[in-house]
């Protein structure tokens, strides 16, 4: 009879918990690894039945940074569905909405986003963007001149964004925002100092 004694079957390993995947998930996505932060976390957006808010959240960004925004506007729903109080999910499910295409279901979104948390300067800045592809210039000034009045910054987006660059010497904008001083020639103080 030998001394060392025999093993058993080996004990079952269970499955990471959910927080433990999302955050490895979460420290590969910040490395820049998306697909493989996604194969993580993919599992983890349904279990037992129950949407996992940060799961999905996770999984939205890892596919909105492969360029999959149908996709991720998707998981985005399924964040909504469950918490359709989260102002976060309505915007980036408005994020991944625009970016994916669908600029009416963007502005249902950020319009809900909106409803929920009135004081968030970029879900203004996004309805801006929106209002800018669809040609509204009124809807573009109100929403740009909010998201600035919430946070002054935005404002040198005028220059970088494609969508509201077009507006950037608006007069009507320039009038509304703060600071701004709506007039014909932009020299004309320069003049009347002058003379």
């Amino acid at each position: 009879m030998s001394r060392l004694a025999k093993k058993g079957p080996a004990a079952p390993t269970s499955a990471p918990s959910t927080a433990s995947g999302v955050q490895r998930a979460h420290e590969l996505f910040k490395q820049g690894r998306a697909k493989e932060a996604l194969a993580i976390v993919r599992p983890l957006l349904q279990r037992k039945g129950e949407v996992d808010g940060d799961a999905c959240a996770l999984a939205a960004a890892c596919l909105g940074a492969e360029g999959d925004y149908a996709e991720a506007a998707r998981v985005d729903g399924l964040m909504t569905e469950a918490d359709p109080e989260n102002p976060q999910g309505w915007n980036s499910l408005g994020y991944d909405l625009f970016h994916a295409g669908d600029l009416q279901g963007a502005l249902e979104a950020f319009e809900r986003a909106v409803e929920l948390e009135p004081t968030r300067a970029s879900t203004y800045f996004n309805l801006a963007r929106i209002a800018a592809r669809m040609g509204d210039k009124s809807k573009v000034i109100e929403h740009f001149a909010k998201a600035v009045q919430l946070q002054a910054d935005l404002r040198d987006r005028l220059d970088e964004d494609p969508d509201l660059r077009p507006f950037k010497d608006d007069p009507d904008l320039q009038g509304r925002l703060p600071g701004g001083t709506p007039s014909e020639d932009p020299y004309a103080e320069y003049y009347a100092t002058r003379s």
